[in-house]
């Protein structure tokens, strides 16, 4: 290497290195041997003489990161506490928010369904109580306060938004005093009896109640009348229990009431039998017996002649099947046409009935 590239020595080697002494001197030491109180002025300062004031620079590093590395432990080892007040004001706010769950809470068991004086659902609204009751006749709606007692709403108007549940169209209404202590909305829900209703409901207008006024959702059903009730029952019995025939196939069905049960039979005569039996007839269902016929059948298979359920000539497939729906005998050509007959036995009944066929009643 030529003496133009040779590495020069540094001029501050000697001057910014420890000595042996210092070296084998903690963070603690170092800074007790540098570091004097000044007694006069009271402030503490370096005394650096002489050749120690060229060391400042290293001493100051050292000092500075025995420091560092003394208090790093003692931080980890206590870490920062809450003061009283920090901790008083997380539990403040979490008194809060018990708080206000408390009052979603109350505010969730008042609005809980309750029957009103009118046979209606009761909510709580605000400081109101509200009553609404729905009908085949409309909406009534009707106003307490927070003591129960009626509130007037002579003064007041609403308006009624009402939805079938499944349908996305939408129905409003005006609800307006009706002269008897509530606002009603006059419409024909006979309809929709029995069906589902969701009803948005907003009342404004009243004494003491905010500009925006109220409002309230509620869902109820439709009820249906006495007579939509029968007919829906007679459409489920669909045959009389007594006599096997469908229902209607004598003029209208008769209610037999036996303690809190009810049954539909298709004339005035089957009364009495249900009366005397209610436990046979109470199912609404006639009891289906299956036998093999005999020689005192020979006359009705003879009339009847086909089978309801294969239209096969009874006797083609051996000894008929004797069917006992309730009191009337169906015969069938052979045992595979029975489990059809006892699903459905008042189909097998309604085609004997078109071909002119109407088996006798046995008793």
């Amino acid at each position: 290497m030529s003496q133009r590239h040779r590495k020069r020595p540094s001029r501050h080697k000697k001057v910014f290195s420890q000595s042996d002494e210092e070296r084998n001197m903690n963070s603690t030491q170092l800074f007790n041997r540098h570091f004097k109180p000044d007694c006069e002025s009271g402030i503490s300062q370096f005394t650096l003489n002489g050749a120690d004031e060229m060391k400042r620079p290293v001493i100051l590093s050292v000092l500075l990161g025995g420091l560092l590395v003394s208090t790093s432990p003692a931080q980890q080892a206590n870490p920062p506490q809450q003061t009283h007040t920090q901790q008083q004001t997380a539990d403040q706010r979490h008194a809060g928010h018990m708080h206000a769950v408390s009052q979603q809470a109350s505010r969730s068991v008042a609005g809980q369904v309750a029957a009103g004086p009118h046979g209606g659902s009761l909510k709580q609204a605000g400081t109101l109580q509200l009553e609404t009751v729905v009908s085949q006749a409309g909406i009534e709606l009707y106003v307490y306060d927070s003591t129960g007692q009626p509130y007037s709403v002579q003064s007041g108007r609403g308006a009624a938004s009402l939805r079938i549940v499944g349908d996305a169209k939408r129905y409003r209404y005006d609800l307006l005093p009706d002269g008897k202590g509530g606002l009603t909305a006059s419409v024909n829900l006979s309809k929709i009896a029995g069906r589902q209703v969701e009803i948005n409901l907003q009342l404004v207008g009243l004494p003491g109640l905010a500009r925006s006024g109220v409002q309230l959702k509620e869902v109820a059903t439709v009820p249906a009348s006495e007579m939509q009730l029968a007919a829906a029952a007679i459409a489920r019995q669909k045959i009389c229990p007594v006599s096997g025939k469908l229902l209607g196939s004598m003029g209208d069905p008769v209610a037999v009431d036996v303690t809190d049960d009810r049954v539909f039979v298709c004339c005035a005569g089957c009364v009495d039998a249900v009366k005397a039996s209610p436990e046979k007839y109470l199912t609404g269902t006639p009891g289906i017996l299956v036998s093999s016929a005999t020689k005192e059948d020979a006359a009705l298979i003879a009339a009847q002649k086909t089978c309801p359920v294969m239209d096969e000539p009874l006797g083609s497939m051996g000894n008929p099947v004797k069917v006992m729906v309730g009191d009337k005998p169906i015969f069938l050509c052979c045992k595979g046409c029975v489990r059809r007959v006892q699903a459905e036995p008042e189909k097998y009944l309604a085609i004997l009935a078109s071909q002119g066929i109407d088996a006798p009643v046995l008793k």
